[in-house]
């Protein structure tokens, strides 16, 4: 009898060795491992480009995607995403989601504020014959700056502003590189469903009172000899 228990036991710490414990360190690796986010922006007068690229995994997974210019396909498809938008908003209600929204935003805002970010870089140059002009945008980008570099902590930060009084153009070079751990991207997307369904209520909510009291109206003037 004691030998088969001490098989049952030893047969136990074999399975946790040979299975459950490479499984455990597996999905301690992945929820560690980071996702590295980087967005680029250059602009050049009226030329522009937005692009962002996912890299994981050593960059062995490496995505870049063209946010900016869209592509006549994926212009297409914005077009008809738009047609669609404008017939259902018109058989919906607006309503006023600003609480939801704003506690919702400072749970996100907490949540991101935990993300590493790994480089923020701004190097802006532009020009105007109006010296006013470009003095009061040398003082609102400089202000901006500033806000980013004290809201923000960055293991690499660049921020540059060149002003010209005797031309006219702008230039910018963009850099933003987050990167957040797969942990941190689930938390992310549980507080994203959250605030989903936390809406999703509020308007079931909404339209039900606002339907109950349509069909009080209705019954109110009928009663009264008014036709619906």
């Amino acid at each position: 009898m004691e030998n088969n228990i001490d098989m049952n036991y030893k047969d136990l710490l074999i399975f946790f060795i040979k299975i459950l414990l490479p499984i455990s360190l597996i999905v301690f690796f992945l929820l560690k491992s980071t996702i590295h986010v980087i967005i680029t922006s250059n602009i050049d007068n009226t030329d522009a480009e937005i692009k962002v690229s996912f890299r994981y995994f050593f960059n062995l997974i490496n995505i870049t995607k063209t946010i900016y210019p869209i592509s006549k396909s994926d212009e297409e498809k914005h077009k008809k995403k738009k047609n669609k938008y404008k017939e259902d908003k018109s058989r919906l209600k607006k309503l006023d989601l600003k609480k939801i929204e704003l506690e919702n935003l400072i749970v996100l805002y907490k949540i991101l504020r935990k993300v590493r970010i790994s480089e923020i870089y701004s190097n802006l140059s532009y020009g105007s014959e109006n010296i006013h002009l470009t003095s009061f945008i040398y003082v609102l980008v400089n202000i901006f700056y500033g806000n980013v570099s004290n809201y923000f902590e960055s293991d690499k930060i660049y921020l540059k502003v060149s002003p010209c009084y005797n031309q006219n153009f702008i230039k910018h070079k963009g850099i933003l590189h987050v990167s957040p751990t797969i942990k941190d991207v689930i938390i992310f997307i549980k507080g994203m469903i959250h605030i989903y369904f936390k809406i999703r209520k509020y308007k079931k909510v909404k339209y039900g009172k606002e339907a109950r009291t349509d069909e009080i109206d209705k019954l109110y003037k009928r009663s009264n000899g008014h036709n619906a």
